[in-house]
Order: C-alpha cells, then structure tokens, then sequence
C-alpha cells in the first residue's frame, strides 16, 4: 500500500476529522458510525480484505468494530436452512440498528449482514425450500430503509470457482470440502451475488460487485481501501 500511503492518510484523515469534530458532538447532533458491509462467494479476498482496512483505519486513530461474522456464532442451526442465514443476517442487523444509535465506534465493518441475506434468499429458492412469496417478503425485510440506509459501502467480492478452491486449500488442514466451500456451490453463490449487484446496485449506490480472479492481494485491498474511503470521505464532505 506504499504508493497510496499518502494519498489514503489524507482521506481517512478528512473523515476522522469530521467523525471527531468537538462541534459534532453537541446535543443536538452526534454523527452516526459509518458502517461498511463486505459479503461474496467464498475465498474471494473478504477476510484478507476486511483484516487489512481495519488495521489501517485503526492506525489512523479511528475506533472501529470489526464483529464476529454470523457464521462463527450461529453454529447451533445448520447450514443446510434458509434459517441458518436468516438467523445470521439477524445477529448483524441488531448490532447495526444498536450502534446506530450512539458514537461507541467511528466505523464498523461487517462481515455478511443484510445484502448478504437478501443474496442467500435468492439461493434457497432455488434449492427449493422458499417459495417465491417468502423469498420476496424477506428479501423486503433485509432491504427495510430502517437499516439499509446506514450501510454506506457494500461489497459482492467474487471469485471464480477454481481459483477459490485454489487460495482455500492453500494451507488447509485437510482437503475436505464444506457445504458452501465447494466449486458446485460457490459458481452458483457467484451467480446469485451477480443477480443480487444487478437488481440492487441501481436503487442502493454504495453497492459494488468486486471480481478478484485476476487480482493479487495488494490490488484487492489497495482498490476497495481506495472505494471506501472516497465513498466515507464524500459523506463527510457532504454532511457538514
């Protein structure tokens, strides 16, 4: 990130600025964190991606939350139900809606919450276990603008099957596939999150779908850190 280095302190230094400014802290306004989402197929960079703007952003002198992904905490229903992801989407948004509602962090970057579901529905129509009606009520639930509204950079990060399962059994344990770790799923979870960019992405800017087949781990992160912090950097201008 050295060629950028300057150019990225500069932004993030614009955007602390105004997340920090003793006027904002008044009674009669407080700034809302910003908060971001990254979701996509697996093995995509999001991790990668997610550990590298938090450690920057940290550095910089913002206070931000990275919370545990749905996955590492919903263990309890398995995968293999709409719930499974329902109930995951669920434990994100009631963090959104909690810190949304105070100054506890500066930025919050979530790993999957409510794109993230409006994706999965898509998927489990297909597998059969939703109809269309339920699809589309959830689907209207995840999008409410009670919440949606407050995630100000979204990101679909895809990556095509076989170079996933490539960077996934890089340094595994063992060569056993997951449920969604496996290149029949993830081909069909990249369709879905493509569908997803398509049909959203013209009502919802801050949504972007990120391809990283081609893309080394310095690129990735240099060019959604870059995304990210003109698009918190605009809010910041804009909301003073």
């Amino acid at each position: 990130m050295a060629t950028n280095e300057k150019i990225f302190e500069e932004k993030a230094q614009t955007i602390l600025k105004y997340l920090k400014s003793s006027k904002r802290y008044d009674e009669s306004f407080m700034p809302r964190p910003f908060f971001i989402e990254f979701t996509g197929s697996p093995s995509a960079g999001k991790t990668t991606t997610i550990t590298e703007l938090d450690k920057f952003l940290r550095r910089q002198g913002f206070r931000v939350l990275r919370p545990q992904e749905g996955a590492e905490v919903v263990r309890h229903i398995s995968r293999s139900t709409p719930l499974y992801n329902i109930r995951t989407a669920l434990y994100a948004l009631v963090m959104l809606i909690d810190l949304s509602h105070g100054h506890l962090y500066d930025i919050v970057i979530f790993d999957r919450c409510a794109f993230d579901a409006y994706s999965w529905m898509m998927y489990w129509e297909e597998k059969e276990q939703l109809g269309e009606d339920e699809k589309m009520l959830l689907q209207s639930f995840f999008l409410s603008r009670f919440w949606i509204d407050k995630i100000d950079a979204a990101y679909f990060m895809v990556c095509n099957p076989e170079i996933a399962m490539q960077r996934e059994q890089r340094i595994a344990l063992s060569q056993k596939l997951g449920e969604t770790t496996n290149p029949k799923t993830i081909h069909s979870l990249i369709g879905r999150y493509r569908t997803a960019h398509i049909e959203l992405s013209p009502r919802f800017k801050q949504l972007q779908l990120i391809d990283t087949t081609q893309m080394g781990e310095q690129e990735m992160v240099e060019m959604i850190a870059k995304k990210t912090l003109d698009i918190l950097e605009q809010k910041a201008k804009t909301s003073r």
